[in-house]
């Protein structure tokens, strides 16, 4: 199996939208030598991926667009994942070749890294090698209109290797990801669920619900909306992403959302007490607290 990416003679993304579009534009401007093949449902879609130079070569054809691949990047929403991975497993069985090594750039792990391996045991293991991956990289923005080649550059990518992920599938995933700019870092799947639940999901859900929140307040004729500024903006900006992404995100990860959410009520009941009893040393407290943290993670950024 091939593990240097200059080995590769061939890479397939699968889905070409804003993930999948810079991975392909980030390939080439890092020297990428192969070819690039976007494969998807709509033509219209992957004629403007091409049209970017995103692609080299387009199809809506899965067997066209799995001949001969080294890698397939499934660009795909997460919940999809599992049933596009059996079909490509299927699709090759009984090719006398090596895995071809498929990976996918989703927000959950835990539910859909399993799903994948139940479905490829034992029958297909010998013609697709699985590497859960997810580049923390994005816009609230979505397609390939958005994508840009630097996307990636020294931003976390994330794998989710397990006790049945074969190492040399493994480095050649790590191996792609640091061609293209990022940093990978290895967790299990359900480390990933807790952690990126907390660092990604919660707050897309938070700027979700104080937007619906704020909408609906009103004083007459005059909407709080209306007089939102600079700070509303920035808090809520992540809102603006793709719901259908977002809800199977929120779906895939509900256990761990819930858990978190939980906790956030506990921190605004206590907070909303502090308020009632004119606690002001406390409420600085907790304003100080929040001010360190995020200070501490802007000089991380």
């Amino acid at each position: 199996m091939f593990t240097h990416l200059q080995q590769l003679q061939r890479i397939t993304i699968w889905g070409v939208g804003l993930i999948g579009g810079s991975l392909g534009l980030a390939l080439k401007a890092n020297g990428f030598a192969g070819e690039r093949v976007g494969l998807g449902r709509r033509l219209s879609t992957l004629k403007q991926a091409r049209a970017r130079d995103a692609v080299d070569v387009i199809t809506t054809d899965v067997a066209e667009g799995l001949c001969n691949a080294d890698v397939v990047v499934l660009g795909t929403p997460v919940e999809h994942v599992p049933g596009f991975v059996e079909r490509i497993a299927k699709c090759l069985s009984g090719s006398p070749r090596n895995p071809i090594v498929v990976t996918d750039v989703g927000s959950t792990k835990g539910t859909m890294v399993k799903a994948v391996e139940e479905r490829l045991m034992p029958h297909y293991r010998e013609v697709v090698a699985f590497v859960g991956g997810h580049p923390m990289a994005g816009s609230h923005e979505t397609g390939v209109g958005a994508a840009r080649a630097t996307l990636f550059e020294n931003a976390k990518c994330i794998l989710t290797p397990t006790e049945h992920t074969d190492s040399d599938a493994l480095q050649c995933i790590e191996n792609l990801w640091k061609f293209v700019g990022a940093v990978p870092y290895r967790l299990s799947p359900e480390t990933h669920d807790i952690l990126i639940g907390a660092a990604s999901h919660l707050p897309h859900l938070i700027a979700s619900l104080l937007t619906n929140s704020v909408a609906t307040v009103e004083t007459g004729y005059e909407k709080a909306l209306d007089y939102t500024a600079t700070g509303f903006r920035d808090t809520t900006r992540i809102a603006g992403g793709s719901p259908e992404m977002w809800t199977g995100i929120f779906t895939q990860n509900a256990e761990v959302l819930a858990a978190l959410i939980d906790g956030l009520a506990d921190n605004l009941t206590a907070f909303k007490s502090l308020l009632q009893t004119d606690n002001h040393a406390e409420i600085k407290r907790v304003l100080t607290e929040a001010k360190t943290y995020r200070e501490t993670l802007s000089r991380n950024l």
